[in-house]
């Protein structure tokens, strides 16, 4: 598809020129203006009319899953002897998010100017993580890259399902929750109110739950406008102190001590941290370098704190083990474990294992946690629907049985 460019360049004589011409890429353009004796000062793509879809794809999120089917499509390329240019040529007509395909392209034209594959993804940190841009480098430097490709995707792909499990045990009872007290408003709001002129000729004492409900009702309706600007405020200061350091380590401490859903996310974020420094020390990354990239992908502040205190460690000449045995964060068995890869030399073989183990363990918990849940809020859900009902039909019986 032809993108329309605008350019700026000198002639021979040194007059100015400018334009707009129609090609796939800059590097087409750039061709054909020095074909024609041209000295290049600027080509930039034509900038249209904002478009609201057009924004939001430019601007989508490039997901596990994306980097996943990349890398594969990827390493499928170089291991087939097709050039790093040419490969990227093509992963730019075969990919469907437009972020990507736009990085892609940016990445094509910095390797044919000559930077390393490496250093022209790490202009893009949004799109390629720390993990990938340094894997990517050693494979570049060993000259093992469709190898170093098809682990990353396999990594990303693995990484992928265990969020979409985690996804599924935590949006089930939000969707249910939700649902939930979408109906008890309703009924409050508008259901409640249709009975309480009948309730006032009632003349005796209304009961206790019925006189609740109706003043839950009243409240409500008076003053849902400040309900709702309390728990957008909430929001708000909610993600105002996630976004400090100190609130995002208090937060995550809280996710780590929560019931049910705090031991799968540790099995989750031990997981994550076994299969991440694998795949960095397998690949000749040095254990330093492994381990700052890893407090990154962790995806939990406490554990963060802890790989690094351990890197200092580890920089001192401790092993990994002791630092996070002193943690109390990490279970005996994954620190035994990480002994004697480190006594026998086979951490990353070690550290494969751990991973193995704990991506059952996140299963098991998923499943288990989903398995508590549900019944905890069909009887949250029970209680609320059943006060309002009881609320409703006590001053009714006492009515009924003064006729």
């Amino acid at each position: 598809m032809a993108i329309e460019f605008q350019y700026k360049a000198k002639s021979k004589n040194g007059d100015q020129i400018s334009g707009t011409l129609e090609a796939e890429n800059k590097s087409v353009i750039a061709r054909q203006l020095r074909d024609k004796g041209y000295y290049i000062t600027e080509i930039s793509e034509k900038r249209k009319a904002l478009d609201v879809g057009e924004f939001i794809k430019m601007h989508r999120r490039v997901k596990l899953k994306d980097l996943s089917i990349f890398s594969q499509q990827f390493a499928a390329m170089i291991d087939a002897g097709i050039s790093l240019v040419d490969a990227l040529n093509i992963l730019v007509d075969q990919t469907d998010h437009r972020r990507l395909r736009d990085v892609i392209e940016k990445v094509r034209d910095d390797v044919e100017t000559g930077i390393s594959l490496a250093d022209a993804m790490a202009k893009h940190p949004a799109v390629f993580p720390k993990l990938y841009i340094q894997l990517v480098k050693a494979g570049e430097s060993g000259g093992v890259l469709d190898r170093i490709l098809n682990k990353l995707a396999a990594h990303y792909d693995r990484q992928d399902e265990l969020n979409s499990m985690v996804r599924s045990a935590l949006y089930y009872p939000a969707v249910i929750l939700a649902v939930g007290v979408i109906v008890v408003i309703f009924l409050v709001t508008q259901v409640v109110p249709q009975f309480v002129d009948m309730f006032r000729d009632f003349g005796s004492e209304l009961p206790l739950p019925t006189r609740m409900l109706l003043a839950i009702s009243t409240f409500m309706q008076s003053y849902w406008w400040a309900l709702l600007l309390a728990f957008l405020v909430f929001l708000f200061v909610l993600a105002r102190f996630r976004n400090t350091p100190a609130g995002k380590e208090k937060t995550d401490s809280w996710v780590l001590k929560t019931p049910i859903i705090g031991p799968m996310m540790r099995k989750v974020y031990i997981s994550r941290f076994s299969s991440t420094l694998a795949i960095l020390i397998d690949s000749g990354v040095d254990l330093l370098t492994a381990l700052a990239i890893v407090e990154d992908v962790v995806g939990n502040r406490v554990y963060g704190e802890i790989l690094t205190n351990a890197r200092v460690k580890v920089r001192e000449g401790s092993n990994l083990s002791d630092p996070l045995n002193e943690s109390g964060e990490f279970p005996a068995m994954v620190i035994q474990m990480l002994s004697v890869g480190e006594e026998t030399g086979s951490m990353g073989n070690m550290l494969n294992k751990i991973s193995t183990f704990y991506d059952r363990q996140v299963e098991a918990s998923v499943d288990g946690a989903i398995s508590l849940i549900e019944p905890i809020m069909i009887v949250f859900l029970a209680v609320m629907v059943g006060f309002v009902a009881i609320s409703i039909v006590t001053p009714m019986f006492d009515m009924f049985q003064q006729f």
